[in-house]
């Protein structure tokens, strides 16, 4: 169902790396969505910044890494939290944008999520100059992989309703993976219908005094994304 979308979609993802003097890691996904290098993620990954670290991107990981370019910085250029969405410009080796759809995703509807959770990062050089100072280093992301779930819009959510989120959002089946935040929700055409923002975790017990675990997602309704990038960037929808 999601064959020919997601052949399209994995050539405009890519992870938001972070690096500084208490390491490197992977604070969440991005998009592009324009041919100028903007791109989109969640408020909440960009607020993961590590204190004195600074953001920075390797390209298309796995399928087109940088090799010996360096990292290549990152320019975030509005927040906004009450939506948790982000927009941000890379000047060099963009990827191809991404499309919002013309239509918001109907209850449902099969969408996916997508991105790259609990990335495995290995340091394979350090190099520190006279003064013992870090000038550079080299990271093994061969084994960052991208992660495609497959689920459903299961229900419309009005802002302040769950988890206190200040917009309107929507329920996923199926929830998203650690480092999958800030992903495009994609329909089967691989337009994008939303965000990916939360999850929502929660106990149900049962009468056999059992109780099960229960996770969903929350997506950023697509009308969010739209009104945020016309007020930062007035970029048409």
């Amino acid at each position: 169902m999601f064959k020919e979308a997601i052949q399209q979609v994995r050539e405009s993802i890519f992870p938001l790396f972070h690096f500084g003097p208490k390491g490197y890691g992977v604070l969440g996904t991005g998009f592009f969505i324009t041919d100028q290098g903007h791109f989109l993620t969640a408020a909440h990954v960009i607020q993961a910044l590590p204190p004195g670290h600074k953001i920075g991107y390797l390209g298309n990981i796995p399928l087109k890494p940088f090799y010996k370019k360096g990292i290549i910085p990152v320019n975030v250029l509005e927040i906004n939290h009450d939506k948790d969405l982000a927009v941000g410009l890379i000047r060099e080796d963009q990827l191809a944008p991404l499309s919002l759809s013309k239509t918001k995703s109907i209850i449902g509807e099969s969408i996916s999520l997508c991105g790259y959770p609990m990335p495995m990062i290995q340091l394979t050089e350090r190099n520190v100059n006279k003064e013992h100072k870090v000038v550079g280093i080299s990271l093994d992301v061969t084994t960052v992989r991208q992660y495609w779930q497959p689920t459903i819009k299961m229900d419309e959510l009005k802002p302040d309703l769950i988890l206190k989120k200040k917009f309107k959002s929507f329920i996923t089946q199926h929830a998203a993976l650690p480092g999958m935040s800030g992903g495009p929700i994609f329909n089967t055409s691989g337009e994008v219908v939303g965000l990916t923002s939360a999850v929502w975790p929660r106990k149900i017990p049962l009468k056999n005094k059992h109780v099960i675990d229960i996770e969903n997602g929350i997506g950023v309704e697509l009308i969010e994304i739209i009104e945020f990038l016309n007020q930062s960037l007035n970029l048409p929808a």
